[in-house]
């Protein structure tokens, strides 16, 4: 037991350090977005930065902008999502990891329709130094609804309708798949006895 929890500590840790990107001035690191990681139009785009307590961060401009690859073949070169990111040195923002200090800010951007699904850029500028950091994302198109789950039918009680799918439907209850459920249920048994035997 104590094997598999020292493991998915080292998993965890290895994971965290993996997913932060340095800048290359080493003023400020990234952690959201990931790279390559896909987005969803009409949803939050995080972008998530460290300043750390014992580097100097006092010349940082930083700008963010998302920016289409030349593979998108548009004429949208870039959309700020920061102008001017904050770069304060605060209580408000201070975060402590073990023995390291640092400040994390977060902006939470929500990606417009208007956006063409494809491969796009996060670019940190830091304005001072002329210096990019770019991490490649992926833009997906938003989910189109369905008509399907708008229907509605009578259940026979005045006032009250039901979609086609409800598990409150008259007779919902006698559909259940018996053998798939007991073959669940033995499934679910069994994976709770493996894992008390460890």
């Amino acid at each position: 037991m104590r094997f598999t929890t020292i493991i998915s500590s080292l998993v965890i840790i290895s994971f965290s350090a993996i997913a932060q990107t340095t800048a290359p001035t080493r003023n400020y690191n990234v952690t959201s977005p990931v790279s390559n990681g896909p987005y969803v139009v009409n949803q939050i785009l995080p972008c998530t930065y460290r300043l750390f307590s014992d580097v100097d961060s006092s010349a940082l401009a930083l700008q963010i902008n998302l920016e289409a690859t030349s593979a998108i073949g548009t004429n949208l070169t870039s959309i700020p999502i920061a102008v001017t990111a904050d770069v304060s040195k605060t209580d408000a923002f201070v975060k402590r990891e073990g023995n390291l200090t640092y400040f994390e800010h977060s902006i939470n951007f929500n990606i417009p329709s208007t956006v063409k699904p494809g491969n796009y850029q996060v670019v940190f500028l830091d304005k001072s130094t002329n210096t990019k950091l770019p991490i490649p994302i992926e833009i997906r198109p938003a989910a189109v609804p369905t008509s399907t789950g708008l229907k509605t039918q009578s259940t026979g009680v005045p006032g009250h309708s039901q979609s086609p799918g409800s598990i409150f439907a008259q007779g919902a209850a006698s559909s259940i798949n018996t053998p798939t459920t007991t073959r669940t249920l033995i499934a679910l048994v069994g994976v709770a006895g493996i894992a008390f035997l460890l």
